[in-house]
């Protein structure tokens, strides 16, 4: 299968902080999967930017995007289109006449908040998209029933999640510890500033991610933290429009001492986060015109041995197993956070388990290799149905 790779998502190749988040993590690692499948040859188009940058090379980005894709259609160098995210996607309006006469598919990946983004013009073009889009692969459930409300035929709809690669941090990761004190010496190995503020009696929570109010990092710090026993500690990671108002929520809760805020953490100190702590929180709120489609930190804690509590939301619900890589509660239910984490502050044993079953489950059920395949026979799906319909 000949395949053409369109993505917007990608960072500097000199300056991978520069743009990087779940989507953006996606797009780089399914690309790798692409290009080391042996039924897969892959030509790209592909725009590297720092995020505050996107905007300026967007607009050249498409026109190269949809001028190679044609051109490629009409000489019969591809048999599928991949778009990674919907607003690259838009180019489906303007290439379904020419995937129509060629019979090449297009087929798009959709992450949750680009399809549900509020603009009036842009859900126009959503609209549009999903109506020519012959193959939509939303990363949860959640995020294709969205796709289905705007316009999406059924039968174009191929639930796909997110993967992560088992080897992803490689040798930065030091391993499952089933020991507090073991956990809380790579953590301070990996953030010397922590050394001596958490200790082995200690409960550590880590959250990382872009910090937007949807993740709810201020939301928990003001109504769940002041609930937790005196040994809860919380590690946050991120930046982002609401760094200042977790910054002021640490201070009007008088929980310094308890909440440590890192701001931006490097890739290569991930693993050495997730493996030095014990739980990873998730505790996403409802937010009009955004949502979370998956949560690939999640699979990123789970790699590391590191269970979640999270809200039970949105794409979050395809990501966690009860029982098995950690426990959703209700978005908004402080009450029902702080039982589950109080519940493991009290007894520290019994996380060891769970650390065990939630880098297996991880694995097995998110491990790219499988996820790509699956992407794979979809695409394969696709160009079957539109040889046979041209439709």
């Amino acid at each position: 299968m000949r395949l053409l790779f369109v993505s917007h998502c990608f960072p500097l190749r000199d300056a991978p902080m520069s743009k990087i988040g779940g989507m953006q993590r996606v797009g780089i690692d399914l690309l790798q999967q692409l290009e080391a499948h042996p039924d897969v040859e892959v030509e790209t188009v592909i725009l590297r930017s720092e995020r505050q940058n996107e905007i300026l090379g967007f607009p050249p980005f498409l026109v190269r995007a949809f001028t190679t894709a044609r051109s490629m259609m009409i000489r019969g160098e591809v048999d599928a289109i991949l778009f990674s995210a919907m607003p690259s996607a838009m180019l489906t309006w303007l290439l379904a006449g020419t995937s129509k006469k060629t019979r090449v598919p297009l087929a798009a990946i959709s992450h949750g908040h680009d399809v549900i983004a509020a603009t009036g013009v842009y859900q126009w073009l959503v609209a549009r998209v999903l109506a020519r889009t012959d193959a939509m692969l939303p990363v949860s459930r959640a995020t294709g029933q969205q796709c289905v409300e705007r316009g999406l035929p059924q039968d174009r709809l191929f639930v796909t999640p997110n993967g992560i690669d088992p080897d992803r941090f490689g040798d930065s990761f030091p391993g499952l510890f089933s020991s507090r004190e073991d956990r809380r010496k790579v953590l301070a190995d990996v953030f010397p500033d922590l050394a001596g503020k958490i200790g082995s009696d200690d409960l550590l929570l880590c959250s990382v991610g872009r910090q937007v109010k949807r993740k709810g990092h201020e939301w928990f710090i003001r109504h769940v933290m002041p609930q937790l026993k005196s040994n809860v500690h919380l590690v946050l990671g991120g930046k982002g429009p609401q760094s200042e108002a977790i910054a002021q929520a640490t201070a009007d809760t008088g929980l310094n001492a308890r909440v440590h805020l890192l701001g931006l953490v490097a890739e290569e100190k991930l693993a050495g986060l997730y493996s030095g702590g014990d739980l990873f929180v998730m505790p996403n709120i409802p937010v009009d015109g955004d949502m979370e489609g998956f949560g690939v930190v999640m699979l990123e804690a789970g790699l590391c041995g590191m269970p979640s509590i999270a809200s039970r939301i949105e794409g979050i619900q395809d990501v966690i197993t009860d029982g098995i890589n950690g426990h959703c509660t209700d978005a908004l239910n402080a009450n029902g956070f702080a039982d589950i984490i109080n519940l493991y502050a009290e007894t520290p044993g019994s996380l060891d388990r769970m650390s065990e079953t939630a880098r297996s489950h991880t694995i097995e059920k998110f491990s790219w290799p499988a996820v790509c395949a699956q992407i794979v026979a979809t695409l394969k799906t696709a160009i079957r149905r539109k040889r046979q319909t041209g439709n």
